[in-house]
């Protein structure tokens, strides 16, 4: 199964999401090889939902809280997340990790209500431009995992998505090769330290339809996140199809 996700940050208000997914849906669909998810910011996402003829778009979160419920004013739960309709939940995203500060422990307790709801998590990881200089690419992602991952995990629920931060939003990609060993390194890791053989590992960071074909057709990628170009429902719809 091949997954596209699209990421529209703090864009798109409730009519204009409506109008990008009523587009999508007219030029693609859904089937037993690829999909795509739809991750709109939270409080557009129930509108969008509820003016939809067809229950079949999929949604996801951009974020979720690292607590249940109780006092912790402007946080969304993942339980009221569920409550709305999403299946999936995106942590680690690397705007999370530098705007917001938020640690390793904080993804932890987030992936752990995620999966308490049995929503299914993408989780982020991915180097600066001075480690990605320096070399030092796959010892920090493999701290990121390790660090926040561990054999309690109920790994059918969690997806990784590689996006190096140098990458996100700036027109530069890492040459093919070694998009595609980053990717197996990681699986490599999954299986030595989790004993997981197959996780789908997805690939962000400047994807656009001029770009995406060859990403999506190197052997350890499994999908993409997608940025900017999951704004524009055209862009969106030619790289579905490049999946």
């Amino acid at each position: 199964m091949k997954l596209l996700i699209a990421n529209w940050k703090m864009n798109k208000n409730f009519d204009d999401g409506l109008k990008v997914i009523k587009t999508i849906r007219k030029k693609i669909k859904n089937n037993s090889n690829k999909k795509y998810i739809i991750l709109p910011p939270l409080q557009s996402t129930l509108h969008i939902k509820n003016n939809l003829i067809k229950n079949d778009v999929i949604f996801g979160s951009q974020d979720c809280s690292q607590f249940k419920n109780g006092a912790y004013t402007g946080d969304i739960s993942a339980q009221m997340i569920k409550k709305i309709g999403c299946k999936y939940i995106l942590i680690g995203h690397s705007e999370r990790r530098t705007i917001f500060n938020e640690t390793d422990e904080v993804l932890k307790r987030k992936i752990k209500r995620a999966l308490e709801q049995k929503l299914k998590v993408i989780f982020c990881v991915g180097e600066s431009l001075t480690q990605y200089k320096q070399g030092n690419s796959i010892k920090f992602i493999i701290k990121q995992l390790t660090k926040v991952l561990d054999n309690n995990i109920n790994f059918k629920q969690i997806i990784l998505a590689y996006e190096p931060i140098w990458a996100i939003g700036t027109n530069v990609t890492p040459r093919m090769e070694e998009i595609d060993y980053i990717h197996l390194k990681i699986k490599e890791t999954m299986k030595k330290k989790y004993n997981i053989l197959k996780i789908p590992v997805l690939y962000g960071g400047s994807v656009k339809a001029v770009n995406s074909s060859d990403i999506f057709s190197l052997k350890n990628v499994d999908g993409g996140l997608i940025g900017g170009a999951s704004l524009i429902a055209s862009e969106f719809c030619k790289i579905y199809d490049t999946l």
